[in-house]
């Protein structure tokens, strides 16, 4: 194993990693877009089914949906990775997402709606498994590019990205509920609600972030599995 271990690290440390080390910075840039995006419209489903559709017990579905996804699709990670490069298993999943999307927008339905839930979060995983890999390879990319092995740095990295999305989806939520008028419990019949103000809030502007972080990763990210090869190789040579 490649091994150079740098001393240990404060906050402003972890900052100074992320700047010196460009593809873990991009990438962790695309990382959040994504994860606030995502983050954005799961906190505000449950008003989905009150107030769009008028049946919240069905917002259930919404965690069976994503189980059963995750159960399908991570086993199939590694061969899909395999065949075709987690750039591309990144770039399809985020595509899927982004029609569950459009069939937010365009139905009201409880159909369009369980479309929708299947498109977006099903394939999660694949993009969480593949900004994992990557953040992983980033380990040897830093020491390759600055001559320290900062591996605690850079792995604490995806949690604590995740954690900052989570930290919004209350405000999310908040916002979100005022701005549409849906900040009852049940749904009252003949009330008008902002429907097209939540979709927009929940769904359409989620989606022009899900979008500018697939630009961002696939225009500034160039840490593919042959890169990471070549860097290792590289670093072998230099430690003989």
């Amino acid at each position: 194993m490649i091994r150079q271990e740098g001393t240990k690290t404060n906050t402003l440390d972890v900052f100074k990693a992320l700047l010196k080390n460009d593809q873990l910075m991009w990438l962790s840039l695309s990382y959040i877009l994504f994860a606030i995006a995502y983050v954005a419209t799961t906190a505000t489903l449950i008003l989905n089914f009150t107030f769009v559709i008028g049946n919240a017990s069905l917002y259930s579905i919404t965690g069976i949906v994503g189980f059963i996804g995750s159960i399908i699709l991570v086993p199939m990670f590694p061969t899909l990775a395999k065949k075709f490069g987690r750039r591309k298993v990144l770039t399809g999943a985020i595509i899927s997402m982004l029609v569950g999307y459009v069939l937010f927008v365009l139905g009201n339905s409880v159909p369009m709606t369980v479309g929708g839930l299947i498109f977006l979060t099903a394939p999660y995983q694949l993009v969480f498994l593949s900004v994992l890999m990557t953040i992983t390879d980033s380990v040897e990319y830093g020491q390759w590019k600055n001559g320290v092995r900062n591996e605690a740095v850079t792995l604490a990295m995806r949690p604590l990205l995740d954690k900052i999305a989570g930290a919004f989806s209350n405000g999310i939520y908040g916002f979100v509920a005022i701005a549409a008028g849906m900040t009852g419990s049940k749904y009252i019949s003949g009330h008008t609600y902002g429907v097209a103000t939540f979709k927009l809030y929940s769904f359409v502007v989620p989606a022009v972030l899900m979008i500018i972080a697939l630009a961002v990763y696939l225009l500034k990210v160039k840490l593919t599995e042959k890169r990471h090869e070549e860097v290792v190789a590289e670093l072998e040579e230099r430690l003989k």
